[in-house]
C-alpha cells in the first residue's frame, strides 16, 4: 500500500499556504498527486437571516469577498502544485472535502482552530473521512517521517491507524510503539505488543516498544515523550463516538488536536 493521492482544504492564510507546500513536497517525495479544494457556502446559505432582514448589500459584498478569497487560494494552489488538481465548491468545508475523500487516500489538515464555514474543523474530518487525516501544525512547513511514535492499544481504532500508517512507518528510520497506561487504564497485553511487532517487521518496519505508566493525561505523557525523544509523527487512533449529531471526542483524541506540537496521523 502506498499514498498515491493526498487531499487538502486550501484556505487564504499563511497555516494553510506552509501546510500546502509541505503537502506538495512530501508528495514529490512520495510519488503522489495532489487535490487542493476550496470554497465555502455562501452567506445566504450559511446565515440566511441576514438576508431575511434586507442586508442584502452585506450579501453582496460578502459574496465578492468569498469570490476573492476563493481566487487567491486557487492561485496559490496552482503556483505551488502546478500538476495537481483543482475543486471549488459552494458547499459547507465539511462535507465538500468528507465528498472528496472518495478519491483520496489520506486527508491533509491543520491542527488551528477555524470557523467551520471557514475550514473544515479537524475532529469531524477525523471521524466522517474515512481515510486516514494527518494533521499539522500551523507553523508546519515540511512533513518528516524519519522518526514516528505509535500511540498503542490494542483497540480497533489503534489497530486501523497502524495499516493506514504503513506507507509512512516503511519510511521511517526509527518507530517506537509506546503505551501509555494510566491507572484506570487496562495495559495492552505482552502478546498483543508482540504480534504487532511481528506484523511490522514482515512490512519491513523494524519498532521498538516501550510502556509507560502515568497518573496524568496519557495525551500529555505521549506528547511528552515524543518530543523529549526528537520524533516527527504521531500515529494514533481516533477515538470518538456520534451522539445528538456531535462528535464526542475520546481524551486522548481531544488533547492530542488541542495540545500538539508535531504532527499527528489520526485514523477511524
Amino acid at each position: 500500500m502506498s499514498y498515491k493521492t493526498l487531499l487538502l482544504h486550501v484556505e487564504p492564510t499563511e497555516a494553510s499556504r506552509l501546510r500546502l507546500q509541505a503537502v506538495v513536497d512530501f508528495a514529490k517525495d512520495i510519488g503522489a498527486d495532489v487535490v487542493g479544494l476550496g470554497g465555502r457556502r455562501p452567506l445566504i446559505e450559511a446565515e440566511p437571516l441576514v438576508a431575511t432582514f434586507g442586508a442584502g448589500v452585506a450579501v453582496q459584498v460578502s459574496n465578492e469577498m468569498e469570490a476573492a478569497d476563493l481566487a487567491e487560494c486557487e492561485a496559490a494552489f496552482r503556483r505551488l502544485a502546478p500538476g495537481g488538481a483543482w475543486l471549488a465548491s459552494t458547499a459547507a468545508p465539511l462535507d465538500s472535502l468528507c465528498e472528496a475523500a472518495a478519491g483520496a487516500d489520506l486527508v491533509v489538515t491543520g491542527l488551528e482552530r477555524s470557523p467551520p464555514d471557514f475550514a473544515p474543523p479537524t475532529a469531524s474530518v477525523i471521524m466522517r473521512a474515512g481515510v486516514p487525516v494527518l494533521a499539522l501544525p500551523a507553523s508546519q512547513a515540511r512533513i518528516s517521517t524519519g522518526r514516528i511514535v505509535v500511540a498503542w492499544k490494542n483497540t480497533r481504532e489503534a489497530r486501523r491507524a497502524v495499516s493506514d500508517a504503513l506507507p509512512l512507518l516503511r519510511r521511517a528510520q526509527h518507530v517506537c510503539v509506546l503505551s501509555v497506561q494510566a491507572p484506570s487504564d487496562q495495559a495492552p497485553s505482552a502478546v498483543s505488543t508482540e504480534r504487532l511487532l511481528h506484523r511490522l517487521m514482515q512490512h519491513g518496519v523494524r519498532a521498538s516498544h516501550e510502556a509507560l505508566s502515568t497518573r496524568r493525561d496519557p495525551a500529555q505523557e505521549l506528547l511528552r515523550f515524543a518530543r523529549a525523544n526528537d520524533n516527527d509523527l504521531i500515529v494514533a487512533g481516533g477515538f470518538g463516538r456520534s451522539r445528538a449529531g456531535e462528535w464526542l471526542l475520546g481524551g486522548v483524541t481531544q488533547s492530542l488536536l488541542e495540545q500538539a506540537s508535531l504532527p499527528v496521523l489520526f485514523s477511524h
